[in-house]
Parts: C-alpha cells; sequence; structure tokens
C-alpha cells in the first residue's frame, strides 16, 4: 500500500471576500441602524473543552495511521512532522470530493482583532479590547443570497487594567459604524440580497453559473486561478498569490465538492508546501496546519488548518503581506446544506 493510500485509508472517504459585493453596502447601513445589544450571555471566545478533546483526537488518529513521505531526521522526535504537505492534502482532497451537496452554499466566518485603542484613564488603567464579529453568506442554487452579521462580546485584553478603569461594559467606536464595542453580543443583522450578486474569487467576479462551470481538473483549475489573479492589481507576483487563490474554493466560493477537491490537488503540486503537524485554530479546535512558501525569499505566504476529520478548513491565514500585517479568516462551517438560511447565532 503506497504513502497515500495509508492517508487515504485514515481519512475515512464517507459521507469546502476577497472584494465586497453588491450587498456590502446594505449590509453596512443595516450595520449603523443596529440596536443596542441585547442581555449580556457567556462570551464566545471560550473553546468547550469537550469539543477541543473530540477535535484533537482525530487529529491524533490522522496522524498516526498516516505513513511517513520522508524519512525522519534524528532531530524529530515523532513522524508526525515527516508528513509532507502535498500528502496531507491529497488525502483531504478524498474526503473533500465525497462531500455532500444541498439547497444553499452556507459560509460562516468569525473576523476577530484588536482594536487601536487604548482604553481606560492614562497611567495604568490603559487596555486595548479583543472584538470579534459574525459574517455568514447562503448561496441558493437559483442564485438568490442572503447575508448575515452580527457583532459578538468584546473583551479587555488586560483584565487588571479593566477592573482598575471601573470594568465598563461598553466602549465607544469612534470612527467605526454601529453601537459601541460591548461586554454582550449585538443583536443579529440578516437580509436577503437584492438583484443577482455577483461573487469574486480574487479579483475576478463570477456569477453562480461562471462557478458551477469551474473545471474539476487540478491543471486547468490552476490557469483560471491565474486569470483571475491577474485582475487583481494588488495581489503581488501571480505565483505567490496561487496558493492563496486556490485556497478561497476551499470555504468561500459555492463550488462543487469534485472542484473544491480539484483545488486540495492543485494546492498539493504548488512548490513549498510542507506540514507544520498539529495546530489549533484561534477558537481552540485542533486540526493540521500547512503552509505555502513563495518561491522567491521562501517566506511564509498562506497557512491553512484543516480538520482531518471532515477536510474542512478552519483557518486561512495570510502571512508576510506587504503592508506587514497578518490576515486571518476562521472558518465555523462552509460547505452545501440544506439547512434554511437563518440570522447568525452567537456562537
Amino acid at each position: 500500500m503506497s504513502d497515500i493510500d495509508h492517508l487515504v485509508k485514515a481519512i475515512d472517504p464517507v459521507p469546502h471576500a476577497p472584494q465586497p459585493g453588491p450587498g456590502a453596502g446594505e449590509l453596512r447601513a443595516a450595520i449603523m441602524a443596529t440596536a443596542a445589544p441585547p442581555a449580556r450571555r457567556r462570551p464566545p471566545w471560550r473553546a468547550g473543552a469537550l469539543a477541543l478533546a473530540a477535535a484533537s483526537a482525530a487529529t491524533a488518529v490522522f496522524l498516526s495511521q498516516a505513513a511517513p513521505t520522508e524519512t525522519p531526521s534524528p532531530a524529530r522526535s515523532t513522524g508526525v512532522t515527516s508528513l509532507s504537505g502535498a500528502s496531507v492534502l491529497l488525502a483531504a482532497a478524498v474526503k473533500a470530493d465525497a462531500a455532500p451537496e444541498g439547497a444553499y452554499w452556507h459560509l460562516k466566518e468569525l473576523h476577530a482583532g484588536q482594536r487601536p485603542g487604548p482604553y481606560g484613564e492614562n497611567g495604568d488603567t490603559t487596555y486595548h479590547l479583543e472584538t470579534s464579529s459574525l459574517f455568514e453568506q447562503w448561496v441558493a442554487r437559483d442564485g438568490r443570497t442572503w447575508r448575515g452579521f452580527r457583532q459578538l462580546a468584546a473583551r479587555p485584553l488586560d483584565v487588571e487594567a479593566w477592573r482598575r478603569d471601573g470594568s465598563p461594559t461598553e466602549w465607544p467606536k469612534g470612527r467605526d459604524p454601529g453601537p459601541p464595542y460591548s461586554t454582550s453580543p449585538g443583536e443579529s443583522l440578516f437580509f436577503r440580497n437584492k438583484g443577482k450578486p455577483r461573487l469574486y474569487w480574487s479579483a475576478m467576479p463570477l456569477t453562480l453559473k461562471e462557478i458551477e462551470e469551474l473545471p474539476a481538473d487540478p491543471e486547468a483549475l490552476k490557469k483560471r486561478a491565474l486569470e483571475a489573479i491577474r485582475r487583481d492589481k494588488g495581489a503581488g507576483p501571480a505565483r505567490d498569490a496561487l496558493a492563496g487563490t486556490l485556497s478561497s474554493l476551499l470555504y468561500e466560493l459555492p463550488v462543487s465538492p469534485q472542484v473544491r477537491a480539484a483545488a486540495y490537488r492543485a494546492l498539493a503540486t504548488l512548490p513549498g508546501v510542507r506540514a507544520e503537524g498539529p495546530a489549533t485554530d484561534p477558537r481552540g479546535r485542533a486540526g493540521v496546519a500547512v503552509t505555502f512558501l513563495t518561491q522567491g525569499d521562501r517566506t511564509p505566504r498562506t497557512r491553512l488548518i484543516i480538520d482531518p476529520g471532515t477536510s474542512k478548513v478552519l483557518a486561512a491565514e495570510r502571512i508576510g503581506l506587504p503592508d506587514g500585517k497578518e490576515r486571518r479568516q476562521v472558518v465555523l462551517e462552509s460547505g452545501w446544506t440544506d439547512t434554511e438560511p437563518s440570522p447568525p447565532s452567537a456562537g
């Protein structure tokens, strides 16, 4: 049995915006008109210990059963780090190819970050906030789309300084739209987009029909990805942006399971792909990290954390961007479903 066969067996193959679309203006207007947040509830940033343990166990099974594709060096303590990134991606492709379809494509993302601040009085009472929000998008087979947004509870990064500041429960947003940041989650916003909005792949606008017609052949898919990248003037060298653009097909766009599997296989052919081994996303969910390096300076550009049990992307990070910042997308849900569109929940 080959190394890939071992990996495929380990992941039982039984039974996933760059540019804002036309609905972005409606969403912004809805956010600005949001009412005051409801009653306080448990902060959403605390991951459940039971869920983390289950995810960790799935990762352990995947890594222990997968055969190494390189000979471990003496410096490596286990065979985990000897897995090649290509092998992990090819095994994920098998799982993705068998994923179920449904009436709606559903994407639910968590956007988190640190507010500029600082908040509080001068001196030892100043602190920064970590804020987060949920974004959801639903796409029906007939092209109808819905969007949802919910501001989640904010938390002080320095709890002691926050207490010295009087433990406030709200903070002004300044120039940002909407109500103040709060220790309670905000109201859910949910609406159907008007007209026939386009979806974006890099800087390339696509209709749902065009997305459905994307090739399921890895090499043909790479060519189409390069076309999309060349429309984006800020993407940099096309080859360096290829990993990020292909990765978006794994969780952002409503592609078929076959195209999603082809995206995994296309990513596996890129130079500089490597497996980092077990990793956790910002929500504490366990998975396997795969990093893609540029062909030039070998600086990490794209890092994915993949759930070995489902092959779905848990988080996608862009590193070494021209502005020196890092961008992170935490993917809570992504895939085809028969569940009807609904307002975002708090978790």
